[in-house]
């Protein structure tokens, strides 16, 4: 009998998704109550524990879905060695990053994992995906990560990166944590990294919705964020770079520095990150209040921006925030 308990949390996504009839796309099916018939090895791995936080395609998540995850993991981390979630692939980064920050705590693995196919199907990467996260969990390294195709990656620093092939999921500024073959290779700075998430923006535990994204484009017109906006994300160029000759642009950075908003820069950019500092037109942003998100991923950085605000963070200290690493993310 397995001597490790594990806590199976089950939130939706493909994996347990069924199509509902011949030609039908698929859509949310029965919550996987049966998934030890389905999936029978993982009775090897551990005493499996299973819990239904909600059963919904991930693109729906509002932010009352996710925090009620969060509290679910760490109530069910209180008598298990570890925790697995099913997620959908659509939200699967951003929910990884904010439970990354507020679990960085915990002290127990928390796996991350869904499937490009479903269970049901006989061509489906759900059964690796499974038996591989439900190991790790089994392997006592305190990390939130996403566990996918042949890797474990830190859910600070995960993307998306592709619709249909079973390696989803990078961290473009950050190794993977495991390498999964015949093997399972932990690297050297699985479960290291600094815990240094704010106590307010644990005990608050919000998310702060009322944000604002833009995304550039040549041409675009940059209006003004809506009256009840409380911060901006800015996906810029490259290492940061704007329009900075663009009034537009010169009066929305102005607006928010008057109302105390903080505006975040981000790269479209995977690889690489912000550095406000190396060009001209990226200091023109700095000079003007914007804040380098460096090489937080855009999942990343909205969760933490997110979460500042969430606990009554002013700009200030979101600006703070943008320059500590949390929970292991790059900077």
């Amino acid at each position: 009998m397995p001597t490790q308990t594990v806590t199976l949390i089950h939130t939706g996504g493909t994996l347990g998704m069924a199509p509902g009839g011949p030609g039908a796309a698929l859509a949310p099916g029965p919550s996987l109550d049966r998934i030890l018939e389905q999936v029978p090895e993982l009775a090897q791995l551990a005493d499996l524990r299973l819990r239904v936080a909600f059963n919904r395609d991930s693109s729906t998540l509002e932010p009352g879905h996710i925090l009620a995850l969060a509290r679910l993991a760490r109530e069910a981390a209180a008598d298990s060695d570890g925790v697995v979630v099913v997620h959908g692939t659509d939200t699967m980064a951003y929910t990884a990053s904010v439970l990354g920050f507020l679990l960085a705590d915990l002290g127990r693995p928390v796996v991350l994992t869904g499937s490009q196919r479903p269970l049901a199907y006989v061509r489906s990467d759900a059964r690796s995906n499974l038996v591989d996260a439900v190991t790790l969990a089994t392997r006592g390294v305190a990390e939130v990560g996403i566990c996918f195709g042949d890797h474990w990656l830190r859910g600070v620093a995960a993307d998306k990166l592709s619709v249909h092939q079973y390696q989803a999921f990078v961290t473009p500024n950050l190794p993977p944590l495991a390498e999964l073959g015949l093997h399972i290779q932990m690297h050297p700075h699985a479960g290291v990294f600094p815990r240094q998430v704010p106590a307010a923006v644990v005990r608050a535990l919000a998310l702060e919705p009322a944000l604002e994204v833009y995304t550039p484009f040549p041409g675009m017109p940059w209006r003004l964020p809506a009256e009840t906006t409380r911060g901006v994300l800015v996906q810029g160029f490259g290492s940061g770079n704007l329009p900075m000759e663009r009034p537009d642009l010169l009066a929305l950075l102005g607006h928010c520095r008057d109302r105390g908003l903080p505006v975040v820069v981000t790269s479209q950019c995977s690889y690489g990150g912000v550095d406000l500092d190396t060009y001209e037109l990226g200091c023109m942003a700095r000079d003007l209040g914007a804040i380098s998100g460096g090489r937080h991923t855009r999942w990343a950085a909205l969760a933490k921006l997110a979460l500042c605000l969430g606990s009554g963070g002013t700009a200030a200290e979101v600006r703070e925030a943008f320059k500590a690493s949390w929970a292991g993310e790059p900077l």
